[in-house]
């Protein structure tokens, strides 16, 4: 964004926001922001200062500034000057195509011809329009302006007369007014008094907002308000926003999303949660521990030290507790007729909810912290605890097998008609026909830290952990991991619950909710697209600030009730519908916007084919996908049909790049899902582009040369058969020299054969070039460039040497074996031939070392590219030999051939080849995962390089002389290998 001072915000008819700043307008997707100012608009856009942003009926913008008014066709991306000068203050739509602007004085706009409404003589200040009337504020008077040209004019109260109005709502037959002294509405008798609002008297206020949802906004000096259908107001203060921010704007888009601009913090977003955060009225205790659901349809809820009940409406009911008091943490609770199991960090105890009497269930565990409480198949109930298992019937039992346990923490129990399951914090175990197993045997689940299992009714068994994430057994009794590094959006893992109506299971953490279909699991083993995001760490209801979602260890930590899943959290309860319709059925409609070539090409929505110029072969294509919920869960693929043989896999990647294309016409085909949905329901557009062909690629140029040909031919038969008889005598005599000569070549033919294996340019392993291949083609390739040195530079065209480096390689092979490292190594010369051009060559430059050489390149596009192939090679997930999937991240360091200094040009290639290692080397001193190269400073003289023997000794000067500098880009994220 231009600017982070927002002082208006609307959106188009394609679904952009338009965002206008102290430093003009920008357009976002939800991804990037494209800026446009009255420069790069050849001054159209009256002036950068943006005061006011409005879209009448007809998807025109009208763009409001410091100096003026302009307009914008936002299909086009055309703008229009308006004879209005001035601050432009308010922007309305007062019938059909005729515009209201309160600026110096209030304006009329009707088909694009400005006049003065002449009923207000006066400057104004804001404008707000109801079924009958037209509203107008001037620095004295409100002016009430009928449909019929009646005009009455409302005297301001000496608070409000000289101060500023800053905004006007009509709302349920009421006016309100939004200035410096306060907020304020027009009674029915004409006058205005205060309207109410938990403020002090005397605070400006600047901006009213009524949404769809008949939800009411009030922006004041520090604080955001919000009211909805009749509710108290809720106050959303400086600690929950982040700071003391001013909004300028609000505006609600068509998805429902109530956007925020502020004086000087950015954009915020409100949007509507999938979510609801529940505290029962009268609840004191906020601090959620456990919740189950009880018989009579209530949910009784554990607190920090205190239990309650909450029924339907929401009222909370707390348990007046005797005997055994106070309470500690309750980990779980298991029903027991008209009692409740209760598992507290001081042992387990024994609730009767009539009369509220807790008295401890043994004496035996009496401030042994115990985990979980459940009923037992053979009668009674298990007790876990961190002294081990227990069985209580009548007496407590320990487990005869406890001293099998490599731990004695017990951490979840679930007896199944079959088996029972066992976590423990270190491992998991199943009891089976008088025989302990220990599960996980060979993966990390052996030693994990088990926080809750779950026997799917179709065989599969999901084990949660805290530091290792999601296990899940299948069919074949092979394991499958998901942490982080694999797809696992959240760790630790809390709770685990199926619906048994959609198969989804709900996966519950510290930091968020997600959810995914067992059926999947075997098509997505790497985890990519299987996890759907339901709450993320900064999710959070309105007027709340951002809290751990799932806290806690225990057992009772998801109860399901009235279709919707309850957790428990540090503020009240969190509820979330169990139908929740899935991140996946939304459709994304992808638009091309622009194509760059020698010159830029761009499209307006409807748009779908476009002719480009004759000479226009290299080019790339801009397009995107509006999302303002969850923008980087979006992807894109693409097709250029005629050229490509496949899709094109471009991740978040919105631009398509296609160099040397013959002409002709194609088909440009683009798709953009979200990562949870099938490329089968991904939207898409289409694009054809014709490229024309010049004359020497016409019918009659190729039909000219085969003429020619053809007479060629002819004398050449004429020749041959005149001169026939004279190589008929010669060719017996020289069959016999010739048979000789063939023998003796044949022999240096073997000869030569041998030297030539030895002498191969491809490396064996990845079957890419090698060193010798490098240093005998780079001369020729530098040759060629200094031939075409005046053409390649009038094009911008360079020689980029990238030389690319695996981050940590050796860890690969210490953790996986030499075999996997070998796989990595080919799996990665795949990405680099198939990212770069049929011009480029790869070459394996040393061990996990590679070097790419970049031939007539744009100059302005090697940044980029080196960026998108440290982006790529980070974002991939490569698969091992036994099917494990890792993530590998590198370091990127180039230079390019020549390079512009004082007094000549770098035509050294040994030099460059030395400057795109010392970038690597600084790359890697940096932390490692990123991009570098050395930019030089104008003053730095060409004969500087002249002795390349020392050239690390004389970039360290000019580094120190600040004529020199790394240019670094790095993603700073941790090495995945090493979680």
């Amino acid at each position: 964004m231009s600017n982070n001072s927002v002082r208006a915000v609307t959106q188009d008819q394609q679904g952009y926001l338009w965002v206008g700043t102290l430093e003009g307008l920008n357009r976002f997707d939800g991804s990037h922001f494209e800026s446009f100012s009255s420069i790069n608009t050849r001054r159209q856009l009256i002036g950068n200062v943006i005061t006011r942003l409005y879209t009448d009926s007809q998807g025109y913008i009208w763009v409001g500034t410091m100096t003026g008014l302009s307009g914008l066709n936002s299909r086009e991306l055309k703008f229009d000057r308006y004879n209005i000068l001035g601050e432009v203050t308010a922007i309305a739509e007062v019938g059909e195509r005729e515009i209201w602007v309160a600026a110096d004085n209030l304006f009329r706009v009707r088909d694009g011809q400005v006049s003065r409404v002449e009923e207000i003589k006066e400057p104004v200040s804001q404008i707000a329009v109801s079924a009958e009337h037209v509203w107008v504020s001037s620095s004295k008077y409100l002016y009430k302006l009928a449909r019929n040209g009646q005009l009455d004019k409302i005297s301001l109260p000496a608070d409000l007369a000289q101060h500023p109005i800053y905004d006007l709502l009509w709302h349920d037959g009421v006016m309100y007014l939004a200035s410096e002294q306060g907020y304020y509405r027009v009674e029915d008798t004409g006058g205005i008094r205060p309207a109410q609002l938990p403020l002090e008297r005397g605070t400006p206020v600047y901006q009213l907002y009524q949404d769809s949802q008949n939800g009411s906004w009030v922006s004041s000096y520090d604080k955001l308000f919000y009211r909805h259908q009749q509710q108290d107001w809720q106050v959303i203060s400086r600690d929950e926003l982040g700071s003391a921010t001013q909004f300028n704007d609000i505006f609600e888009d068509a998805q429902q999303n109530v956007w925020l601009g502020s004086f000087g913090d950015g954009l915020y977003r409100v949007s509507r949660g999938k979510i609801k955060r529940v505290i029962g009225q009268g609840q004191q205790d906020v601090m959620v521990r456990s919740v189950v659901r009880t018989a009579d349809d209530q949910l009784l809820i554990a607190s920090s030290q205190r239990l309650g009940v909450l029924d339907k409406t929401q009222r909370y009911t707390e348990i007046t507790l005797q005997g055994d008091v106070p309470l500690n943490v309750v980990q779980d609770f298991e029903p027991d007729g008209d009692s409740w199991l209760l598992a507290t960090d001081n042992g387990p105890k024994r609730l009767r909810v009539s009369d509220g009497l807790l008295s401890p269930l043994t004496e035996d565990l009496r401030g042994v912290k115990t985990k979980t409480v459940k009923k037992r198949q053979a009668g009674g109930f298990w007790l876990g605890t961190n002294d081990g298992l227990f069985v209580y019937q009548d007496a407590l039992m320990p487990f005869p097998l406890n001293h099998d346990l490599e731990s004695s923490v017990i951490t979840f129990v679930q007896d199944n008609p079959d088996k029972l399951l066992i976590g423990t914090t270190r491992g998991a175990y199943q009891y089976q026909q008088d025989k302990l197993l220990r599960i996980g045997l060979g993966t990390p689940l052996y030693n994990a830290f088990v926080t809750t299992m779950l026997q799917l009714p179709q065989g599969p068994l999901v084990v949660g952990t805290v530091d290792d994430g999601l296990f899940v057994r299948q069919f074949d009794g092979k394991w499958l991991q998901f942490d982080t590094a694999s797809g696992l959006p959240f760790e630790p893992v809390v709770s685990l619950y199926q619906d048994t109506v959609s198969g989804y299971v709900w996966v519950s953490t510290l930091k968020g909710i997600f959810r995914f279909l067992p059926q999947q699991l075997s098509d997505s083993p790497s985890g990519r697209n299987l996890f759907e995001e339901v709450l993320t760490p900064y999710e959070r209801q309105l007027g709340t600030a951002p809290g751990r979602c799932c806290n806690g260890s225990g057992a009772s930590k998801v109860a399901l009730w009235q279709e919707q899943l309850w957790y428990p959290t540090l503020k009240g309860l969190v509820a979330v519908p169990v139908k929740l319709k899935a991140s996946s059925s939304q459709s994304y409609k992808p638009m091309v916007q622009q194509v760059l070539a020698q010159k830029s090409y761009s499209l307006l929505p409807e748009q779908n084919r476009l002719v480009l110029e004759t000479d226009e072969r290299n080019f790339s294509i801009r397009y995107t996908a509006v999302d303002f919920l969850k923008p980087m869960a979006l992807e894109f693929r693409y097709r250029l049909v005629g050229f490509d043989q496949d899709w094109h896999l471009a991740a978040g990647r919105r631009d398509a790049i296609y160099t040397n294309l013959p002409a002709g016409r194609y088909q440009f085909r683009l798709q953009a899902r979200n990562l949870n949905q099938s490329w089968e329901v991904a939207g898409q557009t289409e694009l054809e582009l014709v490229i024309p062909r010049r004359f020497d690629e016409t019918v009659m140029y190729r039909g000219l040369w085969l003429l020619l040909g053809l007479f060629v031919l002819y004398g050449l038969f004429w020749l041959a058969r005149r001169n026939v008889q004279l190589r008929e005598a010669e060719l017996t005599k020289l069959v016999k020299l010739r048979t000789q000569e063939l023998e003796t070549s044949n022999i240096r033919l073997n000869e030569l054969n041998e030297q030539l294996s030895q002498l191969t340019h491809k490396d064996a392993l990845t079957g890419l070039r090698n060193r010798r291949f490098l240093f005998e083609q780079l001369p020729k390739d530098i040759e060629h460039y200094q031939r075409n040195r005046e053409s390649m530079l009038a094009q911008n065209k360079c020689i980029a040497l990238m030389q690319l480096d695996l981050d940590n390689f050796k860890l690969i092979n210490d953790k996986f074996g030499n075999s996997a490292g070998d796989s990595i190594l080919q799996q990665v010369s795949g990405l680099l031939i198939r990212e770069t051009r049929g011009s480029d060559y790869v070459v394996r430059y040393a061990g996990e070392e590679f070097m790419l050489v970049l031939r007539d390149i744009p100059l302005d596009m090697v940044r980029e590219f080196a960026c998108r192939l440290n982006e790529l090679v980070g974002s991939e997930a490569f698969v091992l030999p036994d099917g494990r999937a890792v993530a590998v991240q590198c370091s990127v360091g180039y230079a390019i051939y020549p390079l512009e200094l004082l007094g000549g040009q770098l035509i050294g290639w040994e030099i460059s080849l030395q400057l795109a290692e010392l970038a690597l080397f600084h790359v890697k001193h940096n932390g490692r995962n990123g991009v570098a190269t050395i930019q030089f400073d104008r003053q730095v003289d060409a004969f500087e390089f002249e002795d390349s023997d020392h050239i690390e000794a004389q970039i360290e000067k000019l580094l120190a002389d600040g004529v020199a500098w790394f240019e670094l880009s790095s993603g700073r994220t941790p090495d995945p290998i090493l979680q």
